[in-house]
């Protein structure tokens, strides 16, 4: 949950799809800021998971996902 990957794969969408910004941070950051009262109910807040390929369609896991 709330897991994002990066990738080199282009889209075209209006702007009116867009509905907030968000904040991706290190996994560890993440369990740090959640563990935060702060940050425990944040619906904006995502880890980096990876990197995917879409060329190859190769998924990456970063290290203690």
């Amino acid at each position: 949950q709330n897991a994002l990957y990066q990738s080199c794969h282009e889209d075209e969408n209006d702007v009116q799809t867009i509905s907030h910004k968000c904040q991706v941070v290190g996994r560890e950051h993440y369990e740090q800021m959640t563990r935060s009262k702060k940050y425990q109910d944040r619906q904006d807040l995502y880890y980096l998971a990876g990197t995917y390929d879409p060329t190859t369609g190769r998924l990456v896991t970063a290290d203690g996902v």
